[in-house]
C-alpha cells in the first residue's frame, strides 16, 4: 500500500485533493507527510503576506496615477497614465484572485489535513524520528513544495510595453475617470475663485424726470 493510500484509510477519506495528494505520495511515512504538509503551509502564508504587501503598493501606485492624471492636461500624457493604471488594475485583480482562489483555497486544505494528521499521529504508538531524520525530512519536503510550485507560480511584474496607439474601452473608462476628477477639482475650487472676484458694480438706471401730480381746485 502506498503512502497516499495509507493517508486515505487512516483519515477515512474518499479522495484526497490534488494540493495534497502530490505531497503524500512524496512521502516516506505519515510523519514525513505531516512535515511536507506544514512545509507547504509556510510557503504559501508566506507568499499570501507578500501578495497582500503588493496589493498596498499597486493601491497607491494607482491613487498617485489618478492624482497624476486629474492635474495633466495633455491627452497623449493622460492616454499613457490610463494605460499604467489599467496595468495596475490587472495586477491588482490578479493578486486579489490568486490570495482568494489559491493561497486561501490550499491554506485551508493544509490547516485541515495537517490537523487531522496530527490528531491520528497523537493517538497512534509510532515512534517520533530522532532530529537528523526530521532535519533530512524537512530540507526533502522544501526542495519538493518548491518543484511543485514551480508549476504553479503565476508570472509577476506589470507589462511596460503599450500596443496600439488607439486607447482601449478600459482605457476610455479610465480617462473618463481621469476626467471626471479633473471636473470635480474645477467645481470644489469654483467658490473660492468666485469670492476672489471683485463684486460687480450696481448699474443706475436714468429715471425720467416724474411730473408732478395735477392739482385740482374745487368752484
Amino acid at each position: 500500500m502506498n503512502m497516499l493510500d495509507k493517508i486515505k484509510k487512516m483519515l477515512r477519506l474518499g479522495s484526497i485533493p490534488d494540493e495534497v495528494s502530490q505531497l503524500y505520495q512524496g512521502a516516506k511515512n505519515e510523519r514525513e507527510a505531516l512535515i511536507l504538509l506544514k512545509e507547504a503551509r509556510r510557503r504559501d502564508e508566506s507568499r499570501r503576506k507578500r501578495a497582500l504587501d503588493d496589493l498596498e503598493v499597486l493601491g497607491t501606485m494607482e491613487e498617485e496615477l489618478l492624482e497624476e492624471g486629474r492635474q495633466e492636461m495633455t491627452e497623449s500624457r493622460r492616454l499613457i497614465l490610463a494605460r499604467r493604471i489599467k496595468e495596475i488594475r490587472w495586477k491588482i485583480q490578479e493578486l486579489n484572485n490568486r490570495i482568494e482562489n489559491i493561497y486561501g483555497k490550499r491554506l485551508k486544505i493544509y490547516n485541515e489535513h495537517i490537523a487531522s494528521l496530527e490528531t491520528v499521529l497523537e493517538l497512534s504508538s509510532e515512534e517520533i524520528p530522532d532530529k537528523k531524520t526530521m532535519e533530512e525530512a524537512a530540507i526533502r519536503a522544501r526542495t519538493m513544495v518548491e518543484d511543485l510550485e514551480k508549476t504553479r507560480e503565476l508570472a509577476e511584474g506589470i507589462s511596460t510595453t503599450f500596443e496600439g496607439a488607439q486607447p482601449d474601452a478600459e482605457e476610455r473608462e479610465i480617462l473618463k475617470e481621469l476626467e471626471a476628477r479633473a471636473d470635480l477639482a474645477l467645481e470644489e475650487t469654483a467658490p473660492e475663485i468666485e469670492k476672489e472676484k471683485p463684486a460687480p458694480e450696481k448699474k443706475t438706471q436714468n429715471r425720467p424726470d416724474e411730473e408732478p401730480p395735477e392739482i385740482i381746485y374745487e368752484e
